[in-house]
Formats: C-alpha cells, structure tokens, sequence
C-alpha cells in the first residue's frame, strides 16, 4: 500500500504557519493590553480630576440655577397679573364704549325731541304771531336740515325754540300787542295792530277801515274774519285802548268758524261761477215749460166709452143732430175729431179710419210740444256740470303755480266752481227727467185713449151699416 507524502506535508505546512501567525498575534495582543491598561489609567485619572472639578461647581451652579427658577416665577407672576390687568382693562373699555353709546343715544333722543318741539311750536303759532318768530322757527328749522353742524351747537339751536316757546306762554298768558300786516276781507293787505290774547288774535287797520278777528287755520298769512259793524267797532278799540268789551268765541274758534261756512243760496251760487247761468237757465225753462205742459195736458178733455155709445145710439136712429149736439156739449180736440166723424160716417170704414187718423195725427205734436226740451235740460245739464268742473279745476291748478298748496283759503274759488257746477246740474237734471217721464207718460196715455174713443166711434159705425148691407 502507497502512501501519498504531499498531503501531510502540506498539512505540516499549515499547522506551523498557523502556530506563527498564534505567536505573534499573542504579542500583539499582550501590546494592547498594555497599551489599554495605560490609557485606562490616564481616563481614571482625567474622571477624578472632571469629577473634582464637578464638585467644585456644582454648589454655584445649583444656587445659580435655584436663583433663576425664583426669577421665573417672578416674571410669570408678574406676566399673569399684566394679562389680568389687561383683559380688566378691555372689559372696562367695553363698558365705557357700551356707556358712551346710550348717552350717545341719549343725546340724539333728545335733540330729537327738541326738533319735534320746533316743529309743533311752528305749526301751534297763530298766524298772525308768524311775523314775530317765523325768522327764529326757519333758522331753527333749516339748521336742522343742514349737514356738518356739531352735535353740541345743534342742540343749542333747538334749544332757543324752547326758550322761545317759553317766552310766548309767558306772553300769551298776559297778553300782549304788536304792529302787523294783515289780509282784510277784500283781499288787500293793509297794516294795523294786533292784540294778542291765549289762542284768540284781534286786528285793527291804522286806517279804521277794517278790524276784526284774525282766522286760524285759514291760510299761514293772517286773514280778518269781519262780523257786524258793532262788533267791529268793540274790536278796533279794544287793540287801539287795550282794554274793553270784545266778542269772544268760548268754542276755541269752532262756533266761529261753523258760521263762517254758512251761506245763503245766492251766495252759493254765486260761487259756481260763469256756467251757472247755464245751468239755471235751462233749469227756469224747463221748469216753465213742465208747469205750462202739466197745465195743458190737465185741460185736456176726453170722452168717456158711454158718450161715444149715446152718439152711436143716435146715429144708429138716423139722429145726426143728436148726436152732434151730445158731442158739442162736452167739447175739447177729442170732440173736434168726434164731430169729423160723425160727418163722415156714412164712408167707408177704412176711409173713415184714415180721416180720424189724420186729426189723431195732427194732435199729437201738440201734446208732446215742449217735452223734447225738458229731456234735453235732463242730459245737458249734468255736461254743464262737468264742464264747470273741468273749468274750476283749471283754475284751481292755475292758483296751485301761483301761490301752492299752502294756502287752502286761495284754492277755495276753483274748488267751488268744480264741485257747485257738477252739485246744480244734478239738481236739474234729476228733476227734469223725472217730469219729461212724468208728461211724457200722460201725453202718451191721453194718445192711446184717444185712439181708443176713435177706434170704438169707427167699428160702431160699422155694426150700424152693416145691417144695411146685408138687406141690400
């Protein structure tokens, strides 16, 4: 058996390598250790010195640290007492804005307030004081309509309106006197005086030529309400003396202003203006002509069926005579035409109906004569009415650019005329319809018993020929 001497020898090989390489890795190892022991040593060495230094600092250190918490503690509480001081401080700035905004409210309530007052003060002064505080009450008024005028000096100025109103209490309760203008009832302004007393206002001329009470309400310019001559005689010098017997409404104007109202009917009519005469005229026609209709138509005779009978009777005993005697007793048109017929009543029937016919034709233009008029007056009248309206409604707008609305006394011409037209012609109309209905119907109803006698007169006519016919 053959050994192979390589393989071992090459185990051999490594085995020594390997217990060189052990060798020396072994010192190297032992150098380290060394080496480590050494270093060890000098980090034991450099902790001790670290930790003495340590040591050293850690009591500063430590009071430093204890020294700053205090610090901030300190500067905590001082940042909570500044936040507490400001949310105090914006609640207080809330209530003070909440405080400033209801005296803000407050002030504005009452300059409202004092406006108010100027403007009832405005509107509560008798016309005749306009010319003592009118200036006043429009620069109070118009500062009030004007932007930019401090809060402060605009309650000054509505406060002078309740100085003012005070003045003219104390005034008015004591009465007092002022010379003035004023519109008299001619409408010319004339000067005077005027005396004052509570509501009530009196006006002399300087002149004496008028005097009397001065109207509320009437207009914004000072009007004299006249009365009677002694009235006005008491009224001129008790504003001239300041003292005396005066008439004196206790109704506070109301009774005098009732019986400024009333008037008598010319003077109504007087107000319609021009188309009143129109109006009035055709009503005075129509009136006469319905008078002087109902007259005649009441004079009107008719026959009744029984005397028609009687005169066919007589006919029939060949009494023409009779006949027409009976029928000339009652006379009237219906006899006229009656007598016609018995004149002609041995025709023939239809030539006897056409001649009764043409007198019932004659006769009947003669009752309706004058009616047509009447109807006309009936629908013409109310267009007249409206004509005057529109006429014063015009004018009204024509005094409305002149003067405006303010003064209601100036419109009163136009507004008359529209309504006092429109009122008259309703009042003719309505009872000149009612008596063209009215004669109408009667003339037409006296037609149709005409008619009727005539149509009994010819159809008995023909019962009394017919007999004779029949033996013929």
């Amino acid at each position: 058996m053959k050994f192979n001497l390589k393989i071992p020898c090459l185990f051999l090989h490594i085995a020594i390598t390997q217990i060189a390489y052990v060798s020396l890795f072994a010192e190297s190892l032992s150098n380290l250790s060394d080496s480590a022991e050494s270093r060890l040593e000098t980090a034991i060495d450099e902790l001790a010195e670290f930790r003495n230094k340590v040591a050293e600092q850690k009591i500063p250190i430590a009071t430093e640290v204890r020294e700053l918490s205090q610090q901030v503690e300190l500067k905590r509480s001082e940042q909570q007492l500044l936040q507490r001081r400001k949310d105090n401080s914006g609640l207080e700035i809330s209530s003070l804005e909440s405080q400033l905004t209801a005296r803000e409210d407050e002030i504005a309530y009452i300059s409202n307030l004092l406006l108010d007052y100027a403007n009832r003060l405005n509107a509560s002064v008798h016309p005749s004081e306009m010319q003592l505080y009118q200036d006043d009450l429009l620069a109070v008024l118009n500062a009030s309509e004007k932007g930019g005028v401090a809060t402060d000096d605009l309650i000054q100025i509505r406060l002078s309106a309740v100085k003012m109103g005070l003045e003219r209490i104390d005034k008015n309760a004591a009465g007092f006197s002022f010379p003035g203008e004023a519109i008299s009832a001619d409408g010319s302004v004339v000067e005077g005086k005027f005396a004052h007393l509570g509501p009530v206002s009196f006006f002399a001329s300087s002149d004496g030529s008028s005097a009397g009470l001065v109207e509320r309400g009437a207009s914004i310019e000072p009007r004299i309400l006249t009365f009677d001559p002694d009235s006005n005689m008491a009224i001129a010098n008790f504003v001239q003396a300041g003292e005396g017997e005066i008439p004196l409404d206790t109704s506070g104007g109301r009774a005098t202003a009732i019986s400024a109202t009333k008037e008598t009917l010319v003077e109504h009519i007087g107000k319609g203006g021009l188309w009143m005469y129109p109006i009035l005229s055709f009503a005075f026609l129509s009136l006469s002509i319905a008078a002087f209709k109902f007259l005649e138509l009441s004079k009107y005779k008719l026959l009744s069926p029984s005397i028609v009978y009687d005169v066919l009777e007589h006919l029939q005993k060949s009494d023409n005579a009779g006949a027409e005697r009976i029928v000339k007793s009652y006379g009237g048109t219906e006899s006229r035409i009656l007598l016609k017929g018995i004149k002609n009543h041995h025709l023939p029937k239809e030539l006897l109906e056409e001649i009764l016919f043409e007198d019932l034709l004659e006769e009947k233009p003669k009752l309706e004569r004058g009616l047509s008029f009447i109807s006309v007056t009936a629908a013409v009248a109310p267009l007249l009415g409206l004509l005057g309206t529109v006429t014063g409604m015009i004018n009204t707008f024509k005094l409305i650019t002149l003067f405006g609305t303010g003064d209601a006394k100036s419109l009163s011409s136009g507004i008359s005329e529209a309504l006092i037209t429109t009122e008259f012609g309703l009042v003719v109309a309505i009872p000149s319809l009612l008596l063209s209905a009215f004669l109408s119907r009667k003339a037409n109803s006296m037609i149709a018993k005409m008619e009727k006698t005539s149509v009994i007169f010819v159809n008995g006519v023909s019962l009394l020929e017919a007999p004779t016919n029949d033996n013929s």
